[in-house]
C-alpha cells in the first residue's frame, strides 16, 4: 500500500541561481527535497553512495550533478569534500541509515553513529566554507528515546539494542546542529555572512527506512500501521523543506504539528533536555573532532 499524499504542496521561494546539495538524494526522503528544490529553480547536488542510483536521479532533474560520497566510509567523505568545486548555498544534511544489529563502518563506528552524525559531521566541516546560506541537519523524534554514552559510544562493550543505538545516532545529530549553531555565531558576528544552522525531522513518513529492526513481524507490522499512522516521504519532506527556506530563529526544530509528532503540518517543535544542553553538546563536538579528525574551517 502506498501512503497518500494528504498536505497541500508547499510553495518554495525561488530558488533560481542557488545549489542545494542533498545528501542521500537518491530515494525517500532526500529524493523528495531534491525534486523540490530543483522545481523551485535550484541546481542540485545528488550527493549519495551509489552511484547509477546517484546519476539517475541527477539525470532526473533539470539542472543537477552526482557527488558520489559514502558516510560510512571518512576516505570517501574526504574524496567528496576535495571533489566539490563549486560554492553551496544549501546544504542539506539528510542520508542516514537504521540497522537491527551492531554493525561498523569502514572506520570502525558503530554504524549508525557513524553513517548517521560521523560521516555528516566531517563532510560538512570539511566543506563548510564552501556554504553559504544554511547548513540542514534531519533529525528524528527517536533523538527521545535514549542518553548519550560517550563511555561507549559505538557499543564495543555495552549491550547493543536497535533503540539505543538508533536514538543515540539521532540525539548525536541534534547535539551536532547545537555545538555547530553556537560555533558559528561566535565565529561570525556578521548574520548575513553567516550560514543558518536549522534542524527538522520528518515525523512517521513512509520510507525504506521504517522496517529495518531484527524482527520480520515487527516490520511487517509497522509497515502496515505506517500507512494509517504516518504520512508520506513528500509530506515527511515539507518539514526539510521548511527548515531549508523559512525565516526561523537560528538553530531551529521543525516537524510535523501532528498528535505525537507523527504526520501533520510542518511547525516548530521542542527537543529533549539532553538535546538542548550546550555542555553536553561540547561534548558531542569533541568526540567527534577526535573521531573524525576534522575541524571548523573557523578559529575557536
Amino acid at each position: 500500500m502506498t501512503v497518500r499524499t494528504v498536505l497541500p504542496p508547499l510553495t518554495l521561494p525561488d530558488q533560481v541561481g542557488r545549489t542545494w546539495l542533498v545528501t542521500g538524494a537518491t530515494n525517500g526522503l532526500g529524493r523528495e527535497v531534491a525534486t523540490a528544490a530543483a522545481a523551485a529553480g535550484a541546481r542540485v547536488i545528488v550527493a549519495a553512495r551509489h552511484t547509477e542510483r546517484g546519476r539517475d536521479a541527477a539525470a532526473a532533474l533539470s539542472n543537477a550533478r552526482f557527488l558520489q560520497v559514502d558516510l560510512a566510509d571518512l576516505s570517501s567523505v574526504r574524496a567528496a569534500a576535495e571533489a566539490l568545486d563549486e560554492p553551496v548555498d544549501v546544504l542539506v544534511n539528510n542520508a542516514g541509515t537504521v540497522s537491527g544489529a551492531r554493525r561498523e563502518t569502514a572506520d570502525g563506528f558503530e554504524l549508525m553513529l557513524g553513517t548517521n552524525t560521523l560521516g555528516p559531521f566531517a563532510f560538512t566541516n570539511l566543506i563548510l566554507h564552501q556554504v553559504t546560506e544554511r547548513v540542514v541537519i534531519v533529525g528524528s523524534g527517536a533523538h527521545r528515546w535514549t542518553h548519550m554514552d560517550f563511555t561507549d559510544p559505538h557499543f564495543r562493550n555495552r549491550k547493543f539494542s536497535f533503540q539505543n543505538g538508533y536514538g543515540q545516532s539521532k540525539l548525536a545529530g541534534m547535539l551536532w546542529g547545537l555545538g555547530l549553531s553556537r560555533r558559528l555565531c561566535a565565529a561570525i558576528h556578521d548574520d548575513a555572512a553567516r550560514p543558518a544552522v536549522q534542524l527538522a525531522h520528518p515525523g512517521w513518513a513512509h520510507t525504506n527506512m521504517q522496517n529495518q529492526t531484527p524482527w520480520k513481524v515487527i516490520n511487517g507490522l509497522v509497515g502496515f500501521a505506517s500507512n494509517f499512522g504516518g504520512q508520506s516521504a513528500s509530506d515527511g519532506a515539507q518539514n526539510i523543506l521548511v527548515a531549508a527556506t523559512a525565516d526561523l530563529p537560528e538553530c531551529s526544530y521543525v516537524g510535523p504539528s501532528g498528535r505525537g509528532e507523527l504526520k501533520g503540518p510542518p511547525s516548530l517543535v521542542g527537543r529533549s533536555a539532553w538535546a538542548s544542553t550546550p555542555e553536553v553538546a561540547d561534548a558531542l563536538w569533541q568526540f567527534a573532532e577526535a573521531a573524525t579528525g576534522t575541524r571548523l574551517p573557523y578559529p575557536g
